[in-house]
């Protein structure tokens, strides 16, 4: 009998310690209302909005694209046709010279500049004699663009050649803004070649 009125004592007080979790929690007072507003959990602030940590830039990815040649080969093709005798280094001083010069009369990069009288002077064909028949015949061929870049400066050292400068690297960085400008003689032998290669387009080789 004893027993009995236990486990039914028991039974009535399971369903308080059984009771769900959402219920007995929901009546329990929060943490942060009991705080003062300074003593408050901040909210966390947006990452994007926050200032960069380092003023580093992010390493540039390897691409080997964006790798530079490790000589210019419009300068490197200028020293060789300079160059006499296999003195390298002086006709690579004398080109720097140039470069220099040309700098300092312009106040602007000499690279573009060279380049630009490079592009103006470089003609697209060239005009050989053939023999056909007992007689010589100008023929026009096509050049490639080393051929046309190689012509260009030969002339522009050519034509350098006739000014009154006793320095070299003075001539030639004259001759380029010359070029330029469109005061030199280089443009004129350039138009008398395209002119001659149109009146003989007739004795131009066949594939």
């Amino acid at each position: 009998m004893i027993l009995r009125v236990r486990s039914l004592a028991l039974g009535r007080s399971l369903p308080l310690l059984w009771r769900p979790l959402s219920t007995t929690t929901s009546t329990l007072p929060s943490a942060s209302s009991n705080l003062p507003p300074s003593t408050a959990t901040p909210s966390l602030p947006d990452p994007s909005t926050l200032p960069p940590t380092s003023l580093v830039p992010p390493p540039v990815q390897f691409s080997p694209v964006f790798i530079p040649p490790a000589e210019d080969p419009l300068l490197s093709l200028l020293t060789n046709i300079i160059m006499r005798d296999g003195k390298r280094h002086r006709a690579a001083k004398l080109v720097t010279g140039t470069l220099s010069y040309l700098h300092s009369v312009t106040l602007a990069p000499p690279l573009p500049i060279l380049r630009e009288a490079v592009r103006l002077a470089s003609p697209a064909v060239k005009v050989s004699t053939l023999r056909k028949s007992a007689k010589n015949v100008p023929s026009p061929r096509a050049l490639t663009e080393r051929q046309s870049t190689k012509q260009a400066l030969r002339w522009i050292l050519a034509a350098s050649e006739k000014r009154s400068d006793k320095s070299i690297t003075h001539r030639l960085a004259k001759e380029i803004v010359g070029v330029v400008k469109g005061d030199s003689d280089v443009l004129k032998r350039k138009e008398e070649v395209h002119r001659l290669a149109v009146v003989n387009r007739a004795n131009a080789p066949r594939r």
